[in-house]
C-alpha cells in the first residue's frame, strides 16, 4: 500500500503590533478577567488560618540594638539601577495640585518606593529605606523653607516602609527588619520613640492604617503567605497577632474609611485580587475573590465609606474595582487602558469627589487619569518624570495632591 504525505503550506501573515511606549486604551480584556482558574475555586483554603511559624520564637531575631545600630557589613546595598534621564526641577508652588513636568529632586540613596502620610493642613511626611538599610524621613511644614531635611531614623530594613498617622502630631511608622519580624517606631508629643520589635516572619513589606485619632493597625503577609494584623488602641496598647488566612502572593494593602471599618486587599498566588472587610471594628468577613489577574500587588482607597481598588493588569493595563457601602456591593471591573511597568502597581487617592490615579510607564514616566463624581477623563495624561519604582500618592491639605516615586539612582522624586 502505498502512503502519501500531503503538505499544506499556509502562507505567513504580518501583523503589525503597536509600540509599548504608546499610551492608550487596550483591547484584551480576557487575559485579565480570568474566573475559572481552580486555584480560584479554594475557598475554604483561604479563609482557613494555617499552622505556620509566623509567630515561632527564633534564634536569629535581632535586639533593639541590633537593629538600630548593626554591623556595617550588614548594611551595604545597592540602589535600583535603571538607565534613564535626570528629571527636570522646577520651583515649587504649593498652590497646585500635581501638574505635569513639575518635579522636585529631594535627593536621597534609596532602594524601594517612598511611604507618605499627611495629618493634617500643611503637613506632609516622607519616608523611604535608604542604602545602608536605615530609615530615613523628611517632612513640610510650610513656610518660606517647608523641607526639613532628611532625618536618620535607624534600623536594619529588609522592606519598604509603611506609615500612618492617627491624629495630629501622632505617626507611626514600619518595615520588615532584616530579621524578618515586623518593627514599629512611634512618633508622638514632639519627639521619636524608640524601635520596637514586633515579633512575626514576614515575606514582604506591610501595610498601615488608622481609623481614628487613638487607633492604628499593621497588616503583613507571612512566610506562608498567610495574612496576619495587629491593632493598637490608645487605651490599651498592642493587641495580639491575629492569623487571617488567605494565600498571598505580595504585600497586603489596608484602608479605612471611618471607625470600626477597614479593608484589606491582596493579590492571590492564584493571581486574582482578594479582599477581607472589618464592618464592625472586631469581627472580619470571609475572604472573598475580586478575580482579575494580576501582575503585581493591588493599591486601594477609601472614600465617603466606599472602597476602590486599582491594579496593574498582566495584560499591562490599570483596573479599577469599587465597593459602594450602600449597596453592600462590588461594581464590575472597569479597564482603564495604560502601559504600566511590569511588577509596579498603580496608586489611586480621592478626597471629596475627586479621584486620581497614577502609574508607572514603561518610559519611566508618570501617567494619570482623573475623575469628578465618578467621570472619569479620556486619556491618560503624561506628567513626565522619571521613576522606576510604583507611585505613592498623598491626598493632604484639603484636596492638594503630590505623587512620589524613586528615580534609578535612588534619589526621590516628588511630583506636585
Amino acid at each position: 500500500m502505498l502512503h502519501y504525505i500531503i503538505l499544506l503550506i499556509l502562507p505567513f501573515v504580518v501583523y503589525s503590533l503597536p509600540s509599548a511606549n504608546l499610551i492608550g486604551p487596550r483591547t484584551r480584556p480576557t487575559r485579565f478577567l480570568i474566573h475559572n482558574r481552580a486555584e480560584a475555586r479554594d475557598i475554604d483554603y483561604w479563609n482557613t488560618p494555617r499552622p505556620d511559624s509566623f509567630l515561632s520564637k527564633r534564634s536569629d531575631v535581632h535586639s533593639v540594638e541590633f537593629f538600630t545600630n548593626p554591623p556595617s557589613s550588614f548594611k551595604a546595598r545597592s540602589p535600583i539601577q535603571l538607565s534613564s534621564p535626570a528629571s527636570p526641577l522646577f520651583a515649587p508652588n504649593e498652590n497646585k495640585r500635581a501638574t505635569a513636568g513639575q518635579w522636585e529632586n529631594m535627593s536621597g540613596s534609596g532602594v524601594y518606593h517612598p511611604a507618605v502620610t499627611s495629618w493634617g493642613p500643611n503637613r506632609q511626611d516622607v519616608y523611604y529605606m535608604n542604602r545602608d538599610r536605615k530609615c530615613y524621613h523628611k517632612s513640610y511644614r510650610g513656610g518660606s523653607n517647608p523641607w526639613i531635611d532628611w532625618y536618620d531614623l535607624g534600623g536594619s530594613l529588609d522592606s519598604a516602609p509603611s506609615c500612618c498617622s492617627r491624629r495630629s502630631g501622632y505617626m507611626h511608622v514600619f518595615c520588615k527588619g532584616t530579621d524578618y519580624q515586623i518593627w514599629h517606631r512611634p512618633y508622638g508629643g514632639g519627639g521619636w520613640g524608640s524601635w520596637q520589635p514586633m515579633g512575626g516572619n514576614c515575606k514582604h513589606y506591610p501595610s498601615s492604617c488608622s481609623w481614628g485619632g487613638r487607633h492604628a493597625a499593621v497588616y503583613t503577609s507571612s512566610n506562608d503567605n498567610q495574612l496576619w494584623g495587629v491593632r493598637y488602641d490608645e487605651n490599651s496598647g498592642w493587641g495580639s497577632w491575629q492569623n487571617m488566612g488567605g494565600s498571598l502572593a505580595g504585600a497586603p494593602k489596608s484602608v479605612t474609611w471611618g471607625e470600626g471599618h477597614t479593608g484589606v486587599v491582596v493579590r492571590g498566588t492564584d493571581g486574582q485580587a482578594w479582599v477581607t472587610q472589618m464592618m464592625n471594628g472586631n469581627t472580619w468577613a470571609n475572604w472573598a475573590s475580586l478575580g482579575g489577574s494580576l501582575d503585581s500587588e493591588p493599591s486601594a482607597v477609601a472614600w465617603n465609606g466606599n472602597m476602590t481598588v486599582a491594579v496593574g493588569g498582566t495584560d499591562g493595563a490599570v483596573w479599577m474595582r469599587t465597593y459602594t457601602n450602600n449597596t453592600g456591593n462590588w461594581g464590575s471591573w472597569m479597564n482603564m487602558g495604560g502601559d504600566v511597568r511590569p511588577g509596579t502597581p498603580p496608586d489611586v487617592v480621592a478626597w471629596g469627589n475627586q479621584m486620581e490615579v497614577y502609574y508607572t510607564g514603561r518610559d519611566g514616566a508618570l501617567y494619570r487619569k482623573k475623575a469628578t463624581n465618578g467621570q472619569w477623563t479620556t486619556s491618560w495624561e503624561n506628567m513626565g518624570g522619571s521613576v522606576v519604582t510604583k507611585p505613592s500618592g498623598l491626598a493632604w491639605d484639603n484636596g492638594k495632591v503630590d505623587v512620589y516615586g524613586m528615580a534609578s539612582d535612588g534619589s526621590t522624586r516628588r511630583c506636585y
